[in-house]
């Protein structure tokens, strides 16, 4: 049983390390796709990205997730819509967390 929850712990920090991975990617997408403009979501992607993190909870990742989609919300870019569409499923982050410590 110990030996379990340590490989569920492991899969978990796994997972979690992937969702902060795909977030930091995408706002790197997002600041360069920006080209120096400063759209809103440009400066939350730069904002999340400036601060420095190595590591997120999942709920801060959902958090910075729901943030980014509402700037992509009104950025007019050919890339917006796909980038929304990823940066939507990291918006449920912290329900898939809570699920799994059930």
């Amino acid at each position: 049983m110990s030996d379990q929850i340590a490989n569920l712990e492991v899969r978990h920090r796994d997972a979690n390390h992937a969702l902060f991975m795909v977030l930091v990617e995408c706002c790197q997408i997002i600041i360069d796709a920006s080209d120096g403009a400063e759209v809103t979501a440009a400066i939350i992607a730069r904002n999340i990205a400036g601060s420095g993190k190595a590591t997120m909870a999942n709920k801060e990742i959902a958090e910075c997730a729901y943030r980014l989609v509402l700037g992509l919300n009104e950025w007019k870019h050919p890339h917006a819509s796909a980038l929304k569409r990823v940066v939507k499923q990291m918006v449920l982050a912290d329900r898939w967390e809570a699920q799994l410590r059930r």
